[in-house]
């Protein structure tokens, strides 16, 4: 069929675009894909910081060694890409095969086509052999038309191939990312995480969908025109294989530079694309303070100097195909004139010479094809190897083999000798701490910024497990129970819920999803957000909008409640749920989460004493153990580091208050 090659007869280099070809990272591939900045984050009180969702790429890596595409390089590429693959295939070894078919049938007929012309010319034409023109003829149409259908049938299930195969990874990835620990998403940037789904599938899924047309198809054909080639003149077939050292000089000596001058585009757009994201985040300070003029000028310089950097990438990627095209073109007029001067000798027949010019042309197709894949297949090797960095990464806190379900909590939850620290800390979070909470009561949990309130939560849910002792529900240690059967006798309410794109009624129901309307409802009237959901037009549908943003903070803190509420849990934890609400709207809560609290157990981790007045039970946190324990009134009598912390925030409100009258004065 040849679909690949350009009308004009020039090699496909010249029109494959082998500008896209060398817009290789390789900063990517020589790193091997390296997570950038492995700095772990506390997770602690509520004071975590909002990461950036972009890609940010480490400028000083900018003299990195830059290496020449070598077809070691590019087996070494294969060979990785299919070893990642090879556990997706084995699902689809029917349509693997059928597909093989295709490509072998396609691949006979263009090696037929090109020898045709020898029997055409010599046989039909050159003995004015009407009957075998016909002939001939009729077997190419026949040829052709049977390997058209069967191009369309095998391309139809190539296609199906390549969307599974992508589709696989991607629910593998998306899996392994559902099933990893806290720790790794408060050491992770998202943005890195992020990049696996976009920028390095994108990448895979661009070698699995050209590999059946840009790399088995040519790699036969190139090996079958060689084979041709020899059949029809062995010294002529000599001569044309210097095409394959010819080919590789011009890209031997501007690859680098190539290379070199598209990775530092790449890094000139990053910082381009971070300047504008920066400006419209920033968008309101631009304005206030008439930072217009200023961030232009800003923007212009790092845009004039992409547009060098553009022109210059441009430039040598076309260099590099170009010397492919005249190094051919060359060869060619060499391989022409001897051919030529061996017909005129009657050495070859006029129908061989032919032939051997298609067979020729056809092979330099092949080669150009090849060649504008090797960059892509070693580009999409680094794209695997940073995504198997992420799925390399161990599922820890996992369920043991044959953990039980744990019974409905009746007792106490108990801390016993624990130790915790978040990777990258040096300092223990939680420091030998041993603590009992009584189920059925509501316990706060306070203390300075920092103490180990939050944490002690996320020990509870299991989001982390202790360096040393354990955590215990019952007597029970919650690492020998199921995660599932933990977690479903309790709910949490954090600072920061996030609400997903849907509607109230199922972002309510996500608590329990065998939830009836009549639950979802009964949830939140007991949230005290039933009233207000009703006075929107599509009432419980009404759509919430990315992360809840069409709501008020405290609408969706009390739609958080909801989704707690309806899950009907035995433990109610609050990891400062109502911090970053105003006062009003969090005394309102509060009053809400009092009530809920009857009959279930509470633990509310706050830094706000006026919201834990009415509580049971206090627990003072500080340098990660208990120091004190007790009700309000009691710990106020202590005169310990509650009672410090309770002065300290009620002196504040007077003392903006008086700050306020010395402005005045």
């Amino acid at each position: 069929m040849a679909s690949r090659s350009s009308p004009s007869g020039e090699p496909a280099a010249a029109s494959a675009g082998a500008s896209d070809a060398l817009e290789v990272e390789k900063k990517l591939a020589g790193a091997g894909g390296r997570l950038a900045g492995d700095k772990a984050l506390s997770v602690e009180d509520g004071d975590e910081e909002d990461e950036e969702d972009e890609l940010e790429l480490d400028e000083d890596d900018d003299d990195e060694e830059l290496v020449v595409y070598t077809a070691k390089e590019a087996a070494g590429a294969l060979a990785t890409i299919y070893a990642f693959i090879k556990p997706f295939l084995k699902n689809y070894k029917k349509i693997l095969a059928l597909v093989s078919i295709g490509v072998l049938v396609e691949t006979l007929f263009n090696v037929i086509m090109p020898l045709s012309l020898k029997f055409l010319i010599d046989d039909a034409l050159g003995e004015e052999d009407f009957e075998a023109l016909i002939k001939i003829l009729s077997v190419l149409a026949v040829a052709g038309i049977v390997t058209s259908i069967v191009a369309v049938w095998y391309e139809r299930w190539d296609a199906t191939l390549a969307a599974s195969l992508i589709s696989d990874v991607r629910t593998r990835l998306f899996e392994h990312v559902q099933s990893l620990p806290a720790a790794f998403f408060a050491r992770t940037k998202r943005g890195e995480i992020l990049s696996r789904f976009s920028v390095d599938m994108s990448a895979i899924e661009g070698t699995i969908k050209g590999f059946a047309n840009t790399a088995a198809l040519p790699f036969f054909e190139l090996i079958a025109g060689i084979i041709l080639m020899l059949f029809l003149n062995w010294q002529l077939a000599a001569i044309s294989l210097l095409v394959f050292p010819i080919t590789l000089i011009g890209p031997r000596i501007l690859t680098p530079k190539a290379v070199q001058a598209n990775y530092e585009q790449k890094l000139n757009e990053s910082t381009l694309l971070g300047m504008v994201q920066e400006n419209v985040a920033t968008q309101a300070v631009v304005k206030a303070f008439m930072l217009q003029r200023r961030t232009l000028g800003w923007f212009t310089m790092r845009n004039d100097d992409a547009r060098r950097k553009i022109a210059s990438a441009m430039f040598l990627s076309t260099m590099v195909e170009r010397t492919v095209t005249i190094s051919v073109l060359l060869l060619h007029l060499v391989v022409l004139a001897i051919g030529a001067y061996l017909a005129t000798k009657g050495q070859i027949t006029i129908g061989t010479f032919v032939t051997f010019e298609s067979a020729f042309w056809e092979v330099s197709y092949n080669i150009a094809h090849i060649m504008h894949f090797i960059p892509v297949s070693i580009s999409s090797a680094a794209a695997v190897r940073h995504i198997q960095e992420l799925l390399d990464e161990p599922t820890r806190g996992g369920d043991r083999p044959g953990a039980p379900d744990l019974p409905r909590i009746s007792h106490d939850i108990s801390f016993e000798r624990v130790t915790f620290q978040y990777e990258g800390s040096q300092t223990p979070v939680l420091d030998n701490l041993s603590l009992k909470l009584d189920v059925g009561k509501t316990i706060a949990i306070v203390g300075p910024s920092g103490s180990g309130k939050s944490t002690l939560l996320n020990l509870i849910l299991r989001l982390y497990v202790p360096d040393e002792g354990r955590v215990t529900i019952d007597g029970v240690d919650i690492r020998k129970v199921t995660r599932e059967s933990l977690r479903q006798s309790m709910a949490v309410v954090f600072q920061e819920n996030m609400l997903f794109n849907m509607s109230i009624r199922e972002n309510i129901r996500l608590g329990k999803e065998s939830a009836t309307d009549k639950e979802v409802e009964e949830a939140a009237r007991k949230a005290e957000i039933h009233r207000y959901i009703m006075s929107l037009p599509q009432k419980y549908d009404t759509p919430v909008g990315e992360r809840g943003d069409t709501l008020s903070g405290g609408q969706r803190q009390r739609i958080a409640i909801a989704r707690a509420i309806v899950r009907n849990p035995s433990i109610l934890l609050l990891d400062e749920a109502t911090s970053a609400l105003d006062q009003t709207t969090e005394a309102a809560i509060n009053k809400t989460l009092m009530k809920l609290a009857k009959g279930r157990t509470m633990l509310f981790s706050t830094h706000r004493l006026t919201s834990v007045v009415d509580m049971d039970e206090i627990i003072v946190i500080s340098g990660g153990r208990a120091i004190e324990r007790g009700s309000h009134t009691e710990l106020l009598a202590k005169n310990g580091m509650y009672r410090q912390l309770w002065d300290d925030q009620s002196l504040k409100p007077h003392a903006a208050a008086a700050e306020k009258d010395d402005d005045e004065d």
